[in-house]
């Protein structure tokens, strides 16, 4: 019965930790300096949206096709691209990235806000 109990408390502990916002954010970012395309997308709802600059009406991309033949061109075009991350917050579902983005012709400072729900990247914004 306490085998039970564990093994239960254990896939409860890996449920709740795939739909942390956190984690859920850290995974596209591991990915995204992976250059690993298919876990990058993975990571979007499929009618996710992806707004170049805080404040636009209309998003970039939309649906998870669009992040993924997008992102597959940025990693193929730049293939020493990375993100490292300067500063997190969290509030609820939303987390807020500080990156710094090297490997393309200039250096970029970003700030990159995620609404995660369900355990998937529904939207994103980005503040440059």
């Amino acid at each position: 019965m306490l085998r039970f109990a564990l093994l239960a408390f254990s896939l409860f502990a890996q449920a709740a930790l795939a739909q942390d916002p956190v984690a859920v954010v850290q995974r596209q970012l591991d990915t995204y300096n992976a250059q690993d395309v298919d876990g990058f997308a993975a990571v979007f709802a499929e009618d996710a949206q992806i707004f170049r600059n805080i404040g636009d009406i209309e998003p970039a991309m939309t649906g998870r096709a669009a992040i993924r033949a997008t992102y597959d061109k940025l990693f193929k075009d730049h293939p020493q691209n990375t993100s490292t991350l300067i500063g997190r917050m969290v509030q609820g579902d939303y987390v807020l990235d500080h990156e710094l983005i090297t490997g393309r012709d200039q250096e970029l400072r970003i700030v990159a806000i995620y609404e995660v729900r369900g355990g998937l990247i529904q939207r994103a914004w980005f503040v440059r």
